[in-house]
């Protein structure tokens, strides 16, 4: 299967699964030219009789200032615009509220239009924003209250999504038990990483599926040695890695997970207190394993120089035997498959460098907020809105999903509100798994996630000797393995569940730089592991320890 037809098959399923997946580079951009507020909306008239309905219509209709972003290859059709489309008539039909958008921009220009914005007090009824735009919001007092909009005109289903990740994404837009935004909370379980392996080269070295890190090492030195592809050649990689170290397509986070170390994650210390993973001594025990495997051959040796579409050809040319990366990495490699059909890779639980299990760890993955600004008549609006993205509408009325026959119109992206499961994948195990088992589509739950019938089509494909189904199969070991992650709460979340502090949004890319080229150095040689100790020193002085201490003080809020 061609490259693009594997990349359309990977953003049907993680991204056009209806609305319920959304996507900060497809949302909530924004600038504003609304004059200061006159409690006056829209139509010029202050509105009072709004439906006390959550999906009820505002009579007489309102008219609603928005603003967003929309990428340059979105694509409509019969004469559909982002201001004019399924989405905005069902807005106006079902609930009364006209959409009229002050500005939409690119991507690129967002944060430029937004700062001028927030800075001139001009600002939209209702925007998607970011963490750190979501923060200063907050702090500038800019931002309406929708505790009584929640409670009054959210509908059960769009709460019980906002409550499905424990609450984790309410509390993080509560100040003082004030709600001021709406988490879009797309969940941490595809987050984590997960040890895959090819098993036809496990086969053909002599060696056991691995459970330990010493199976890991074993393995990565015989992928290298034993000529696992059969060309007579030295010219097979043991463990991948990419140039940017971190990352799921692929990443080493999984490897250091083995040796109960947390990159790029805050946890919390033996007192109690949260502490930035990347400093702490695991780390440098593990990157002396990688400097020694490193050196005997066993990584690619130009990882670091690799990215990931280098990466994603080394795997597909049948070059690679292991890796540590997503769920949905067979996707990647249908190529590969479709070159050698005996090419055979599996998920694996994290291998553990001692007795005690290793988690995976887990992002905070909560960077979009929808507000409505402070004094806006119907903050309702904001409510009502997003309670449309989770409702199940009359598809021939309103085509708000559909997409053409190229796969290339994704009329989900047009809604100004987008929903968003945060255990999508975990639902998708559960439906699937009892669908297949049972030879039954109609157990799937097509309503929540379309994506569902991808994953069921896959295997029975697959099982009936159809290699097409590959990719959806092996995907779906890998939720499976994730899945017995999340049932037994053995994920290892990162304990700062926030936008950036001040420092962050000013310090933390260089630090962050500081901190791979270290680490890269150190792996390749270049560097002895003393370095670490050093970058632990310069984290610290040049603004990690306040960074640590603006940590402390939001732990501290709540």
């Amino acid at each position: 299967m061609k490259g693009k037809m594997a990349n359309l098959l990977l953003r049907s399923t993680l991204v056009s699964v209806l609305v319920l997946t959304a996507a900060c580079t497809n949302q909530g951009n924004g600038n504003s030219t609304k004059p200061e507020d006159t409690g006056v909306t829209g139509n010029g008239e202050a509105v009072e009789a709004a439906s006390k309905e959550p999906l009820g219509k505002i009579d007489p209709p309102i008219e609603v200032t928005a603003i967003r972003t929309v990428n340059s290859n979105l694509k409509f059709e019969n004469g559909e615009t982002i201001e004019n489309n399924a989405w905005t008539k069902l807005y106006e039909e079902e609930f009364g509220i006209k959409i009229k958008y002050l500005w939409v921009s690119d991507p690129s220009q967002y944060d430029q239009k937004f700062n001028i914005a927030m800075a001139s007090n001009k600002l939209a009824d209702i925007m998607p924003v970011n963490g750190i735009q979501f923060n200063q919001l907050v702090e500038a007092g800019q931002l309406e209250d929708l505790t009584e909009a929640l409670e009054n005109y959210g509908t059960p289903k769009m709460k019980e999504l906002l409550m499905k990740d424990g609450g984790l994404g309410i509390e993080s837009a509560t100040f003082d038990g004030k709600l001021l935004g709406l988490p879009v909370n797309p969940g941490s379980f595809d987050t984590a990483p997960l040890l895959w392996v090819r098993t036809d080269w496990l086969e053909k070295v002599g060696l056991p599926e691995p459970k330990t890190m010493d199976d890991v090492f074993k393995i990565a030195e015989a992928f290298v040695t034993q000529d696992p592809d059969g060309n007579d050649k030295n010219d097979t990689h043991g463990l991948g890695a990419a140039k940017d170290f971190y990352g799921l397509e692929p990443g080493l986070e999984g490897f250091f997970n083995g040796y109960h170390a947390y990159p790029k994650s805050w946890v919390e210390d033996e007192s109690g207190q949260l502490v930035y993973g990347s400093i702490q001594p695991e780390m440098k025990q593990a990157l002396a394993k990688l400097q020694e495997m490193y050196a005997n051959g066993y990584i690619d040796r130009e990882f670091g120089v690799k990215d990931k579409e280098k990466f994603i050809q080394t795997v597909n040319a049948g070059k690679l035997g292991m890796f540590y990366g997503a769920d949905w990495s067979p996707l990647l490699f249908l190529d590969g498959k479709t070159l050698d059909p005996e090419m055979e890779w599996k998920p694996f639980h994290l291998p553990s460098i001692d007795d005690t299990a290793a988690r995976p760890q887990t992002e905070y993955n909560i960077d979009q907020y929808y507000v409505v600004r402070k004094g806006m008549k119907h903050p309702e609006a904001a409510v009502k809105l997003l309670g449309a993205a989770s409702h199940d509408w009359d598809r021939e009325k309103y085509p708000l999903t559909d997409m053409n026959m190229n796969g290339d119109v994704e009329k989900w992206q047009y809604a100004l509100l987008q929903a968003a499961n945060p255990i999508q994948n975990v639902e998708t195990y559960e439906y699937v798994s009892k669908a297949v088992e049972q030879q039954d589509e109609s157990l799937l739950n097509l309503t929540s996630n379309p994506g569902q019938a991808n994953f069921y089509k896959g295997i029975n494909e697959f099982n009936n000797g159809d290699l097409n189904g590959w990719g959806f199969t092996r995907f779906f070991d890998a939720i499976t393995v994730l899945y017995d992650y999340h049932t037994k709460d053995q994920f290892k979340m990162t304990s700062f569940i926030s936008g950036p502090t001040q420092t962050m949004v000013e310090k933390e890319a260089t630090l962050l730089k500081m901190e791979l080229e270290t680490f890269t150095k150190i792996v390749m040689g270049e560097s002895s592991i003393d370095a670490f100790d050093e970058f632990v020193v310069n984290w610290k002085n040049l603004g990690g320890d306040t960074i640590t201490s603006e940590v402390a003080k939001w732990k501290a809020s709540k």
